[in-house]
Formats: C-alpha cells, structure tokens, sequence
C-alpha cells in the first residue's frame, strides 16, 4: 500500500515560508529556493547559491549575475507558477527593497515576470525578518515569529545541512546549467505523471 504524501495547504506568505523546510529538506543560508508549482500543487524545488559579492554585483552588474537570472528563469519556466525564496543570514532592514537581498528579490521577481512566469510569491528572509516582493511596491518587513507561530511550521522537523543533503542525494546536485533545466523538466514530468495516476 503506498503512503499518501502530506498536503501543505498554505493561505498566506508566512505559511509558506513555514512549510518550505518540509518541501526542501535543508536548511541553506544564502540561497535561493526555487519552488514548481502544477496548478495549486509544487512540482518540487530546487536551491541555488545566492551571487558571490552580491551589492558589488548589483551596482555594477555584468555577465555572472545576468547568467545567474537566466538560469532562475529557465527553471521557473518549467512549472506552471513559481514562488521564490532568497534566503540570507544578513539584515533585510526596516526598508527590505533598500537591502541587497531585498533588491536582489524585487529584480528576481521582475525578471521572472518579463519571461513569461506566473509568480505566485517573491520572498526575502533575512535575520530580522521576512518580505514579500509581489503585488506591492513598497515590502514590509514582517517578524520571524509570524512564520514560526504559522500552524505549517514544524519545530521537530530534522532538517538537513547543504552538505549533508548533497551527500545523500549525489544525482541530484550540479553547478551545470544544462543539467539544472533537466533536473526541473524531470520534477514536471513526475509531477504530471502523479497528477494522471
């Protein structure tokens, strides 16, 4: 007899964020998770390393984070919609779109919209707290507790480091960006095929 998967049914921003641990399996700083969707079910998700020298990059931005965008966007494009969740040690700051995590999100966002994706949700969550970059031009900063008093949230959930998850999972890691789109084609033909099973 096969197991039912647990349905995560968020209604809010902070619910997801509370539930992003249960769908990645890891806790990473300074990355970026990109989340499938297929109608109102995620697909999966994938992780990505945040840019190197993020402000630098911002101010003057050239091949490495216009690469890095292109990327993000190919695999947003897979999925029906897509949220997305920079993820960062650093402060957001009482004005989140005036930090460089902040402007890194709303820039996201605003690319992902010019190729064509359905963003469900464009989020930062930084030591301070949490914003989200979608239907608004000015993002709050929201408290942390918001997400951890979510009722998604799930404090004895084991989550797993970068490391440690890339050592359990050896075939489904690479820095290729060929091999990223495979992988994000592949979670949307098993997320079909789920969905006509």
């Amino acid at each position: 007899m096969n197991a039912q998967p647990t349905v995560l049914k968020a209604t809010n921003s902070a619910d997801f964020l509370a539930a992003l641990p249960r769908l990645t399996g890891m806790t990473a700083p300074e990355s970026l998770f990109v989340v499938l969707f297929d109608g109102p079910r995620t697909l999966g998700s994938a992780r990505i390393d945040l840019p190197q020298e993020l402000e630098k990059q911002l101010k003057s931005p050239g091949e490495e984070i216009a690469a890095w965008l292109r990327t993000v966007a190919e695999i947003a494009l897979k999925g029906d919609a897509v949220a997305v969740v920079v993820n960062t040690d650093a402060v957001l700051s009482k004005q989140p779109v005036s930090s460089p995590h902040g402007a890194l999100t709303g820039v996201l966002a605003d690319v992902l919209h010019a190729a064509g994706c359905s963003v469900r949700d464009a989020l930062a969550v930084g030591s301070d707290g949490w914003a989200s970059f979608v239907g608004t031009n000015f993002p709050q900063l929201h408290s942390l507790d918001e997400i951890t008093s979510s009722v998604l949230h799930d404090p004895e959930h084991e989550l797993l480091t970068v490391d440690e998850w890339r050592a359990q999972h050896p075939e489904r890691t690479t820095e290729d960006p060929e091999e990223i789109a495979d992988m994000a084609a592949q979670m949307r033909a098993a997320g079909s095929k789920e969905n006509r099973s």
